[in-house]
């Protein structure tokens, strides 16, 4: 028998503040039950036996309206009857100090429905600072909950509320009987009021004929974010100034990581006697794991980024500021919160928009979430802006790589833009109401909380692609090792005979050149190779050789994949050198005719291409899900693309023009 302990609350209350504070990193990833959304469960330990603590989507009230509280609701039902927790399981609901009279109402309608509820009431530190007096004993008396005061960004009455777990494991029924039955939702949610409105009269004391001070810096600082000229030109800056670090921050590091990947490589490849295995570690697994982990720094940054500007208060107000934006596209500003999820993955931003209640908006918003830049695409837009954009090229004071990086960012908001009046078309016009959203005060964001945000997002990333890549590095290993060209066999004696004897410097630079002419023979002859001759004439017209298409193609699994990919055929074919990388030799690749292999056309047809197609099976899968069915995935894959196919042939034609 185990207990589960739910945090429920309002978004913007601190309740993944508070999930990380109780369980730390001792947490992972989950999906509800039947559904794939996702849930972050921890764990909380108290000797030999753990508490299993679960983070809710936010709820405001007894009458869910989007798809998350349905299934937050969902979840608590299911819970209290499942045979393997009933009698164990607790509710935290998380309010925020300075703002009981709205959070507190849930609380109290779940106990009366008979479910075991704790309080915390989170921020105290803010209601201290905004002048309210709360009596949390008395509040605890008059609303008949336990009821706990924390400022949870700074491990305030935590040990407290640890402790209050720790000792659910004791008691054998948590469960309570329900307490009233009302005929109607509108009945049991007006007693709840009631009786939260009685207990605050009691409890908690404001100023009087004052706003409070949280409010006043957040109206004063509102004032100028919001200004119809200088906010939207704020907005740009901010969004620039992300894409910039991306490279002025995360290129050093990357370059660092890549050159610790080849000089382990080559250790590896040194010490490892037998060849076959050593092309198997340091060819198939090394050079595409290393491919991508290489770009971890960027990823940790953008995470960093995001969760500065979302954790500050910025980033929902931007939501607000883009509604009226969004408004000629049949979209509003509810749309934003799955299009900024999109840019970490696009599948917390498919799921995302189960919090829109309009059926038409939230199959919008699926259908468009794919088209943001998510941090998948980052790998393949690194790889190909540094290989084909000069460091050194600054535009109006600006490095070049950055503008470019902020350009497909930019053009993949454009897209779906476009996409969204696609789809506006032939239906009735809408009548817009102004979203319900609650904008919290701006905080400056606690590190540790931040460090917390960026290493789950960052770890699972890796985890989840690193999973994936492992497995394609190797088919793509296999395919493009086997089987081996007869004619490389002399060459192969040839090989061994010298490595046998004393190497000099010339014969070091022969020995060099002998493998590379038979990793080529080898590779001209594999599995890969023919089914990279085989579907090279679709890819053709835009640019592409075999491997780049054998990449795209691999990418369908995720869209990472590309890069680990490229690296591993590089490998196997010799043209990679541990110490050069892969953007190196993107660089100074060669088709048959002694030409470079890739230009600058072949990166735009690339960047539009990834920009634009829909290379991720497990959004599909999500989407069919979300849509239930199979329709809407089919017609995203396609249309997207027809058009990418179409947008990259244009691109690669015209800068091929250009460059004559």
């Amino acid at each position: 028998m185990k207990t589960v302990v739910a945090i429920a609350g309002r978004p913007n209350t601190g309740k993944t503040t508070l999930f990380n504070s109780l369980t730390g990193l001792s947490q992972r990833v989950a999906n509800f039950a039947g559904c794939t959304v996702e849930r972050a469960v921890g764990n909380l330990s108290d000797g030999d036996e753990s508490i299993e603590i679960v983070d809710l989507p936010g709820t405001y009230s007894l009458r869910p309206i989007s798809q998350d509280e349905k299934i937050a609701f969902q979840f608590l039902e299911e819970s209290s009857l499942d045979a393997d927790i009933k009698g164990h399981f607790f509710i935290l609901c998380v309010a925020e100090a300075s703002n009981l009279a709205k959070d507190l109402s849930l609380a109290v309608a779940l106990k009366m429905r008979g479910y075991s509820v704790g309080v915390v009431l989170n921020m105290m530190d803010e209601a201290r600072h905004n002048g309210i007096e709360i009596d949390a004993a008395k509040l605890s008396e008059e609303l008949g909950l336990p009821v706990f005061p924390a400022a949870a960004r700074y491990g305030d009455g935590i040990a407290e509320i640890r402790s209050f777990i720790a000792s659910l494991l004791e008691k054998s029924n948590l469960s309570l009987e329900v307490q009233n039955r009302f005929s109607s939702i509108d009945e049991e949610e007006a007693n709840a009021r009631a009786r939260v409105e009685t207990a605050l009269s009691q409890a908690v004391s404001l100023p009087e004929g004052e706003v409070l001070s949280t409010v006043e810096r957040s109206i004063q600082i509102d004032r100028r974010l919001f200004h119809p000229v200088i906010g939207p030109l704020i907005l740009a800056a901010t969004l620039f100034l992300v894409f910039e670090s991306l490279f002025s921050l995360g290129r050093p590091l990357s370059d660092a990581l890549s050159s610790l990947f080849g000089f382990g490589t080559e250790w590896l490849r040194a010490w490892i006697p037998n060849s076959f295995i050593s092309s198997l570690v340091c060819d198939g697994i090394l050079s595409g794991i290393s491919a991508v982990a290489t770009f971890i720094p960027q990823i940790a940054i953008l995470f960093a980024l995001i969760g500065f500007l979302e954790q500050s208060g910025y980033l929902p107000r931007a939501g607000a500021m883009l509604d009226r934006a969004f408004r000629p596209f049949g979209l509003d500003g509810k749309v934003f919160v799955p299009f900024l999820s999109s840019f970490a993955c696009a599948i917390p931003g498919v799921m995302a928009a189960r919090t829109i209640a309009d059926e038409k908006k939230r199959l919008a918003a699926i259908f468009l979430c794919p088209l943001m830049t998510c941090s998948a695409r980052i790998p393949v837009y690194t790889l190909i802006i540094a290989a084909f954009v000069p460091a050194s090229l600054r535009l109006f004071g600006f490095s070049a790589q950055a503008l470019v990086m902020a350009g497909m960012y930019a053009f993949g908001v454009v897209a779906a833009l476009l996409f969204a009046l696609v789809l506006k078309l032939g239906q009735a016009e809408d009548h817009f109401t102004v979203p319900l959203t609650v904008l919290p005060p701006y905080r400056f964001p606690h590190l540790r909380e931040l460090g917390i945000y960026v290493w789950v997002r960052s770890s699972h990333f890796l985890v989840k692609a690193g999973r994936v890549i492992f497995t394609i590095s190797l088919v793509i290993w296999a395919l493009a090792s086997f089987p081996k060209n007869p004619q490389s066999l002399p060459i192969k004696a040839e090989i061994a005979k010298m490595r046998a004897g004393v190497l000099s410097q010339d014969s070091k630079a022969k020995l060099a050149d002998l493998e590379f002419q038979q990793q080529a023979l080898d590779l001209k002859s594999s599995v890969l190779s023919r089914i990279g001759k085989l579907i090279e004439p679709v890819f053709k017209p835009i640019g592409y050789d075999w491997r780049i298409s054998v990449a795209v193609i691999a990418s369908l699994s995720a869209r990472e994949v590309f890069v680990g990919t490229l690296g591993t055929l590089f490998s196997v074919s010799g043209e990679t050198e541990p110490s050069r990388g892969l953007i190196d030799s993107l660089r100074n690749a060669r088709n048959a005719q002694g030409m470079p292999a890739y230009s600058l056309a072949t990166a735009v047809s690339l960047l539009i291409f990834f920009a634009i197609a829909l290379q991720c099976l497990s959004t599909l899968i999500v989407v069919q899900r979300e849509t239930g069915g199979w329709k809407w995935p089919l017609i995203q894959f396609s249309s997207f693309f027809v058009v990418a196919y179409s947008l990259s042939w244009t691109g690669f034609h015209l800068t091929s023009y250009l460059m004559r």
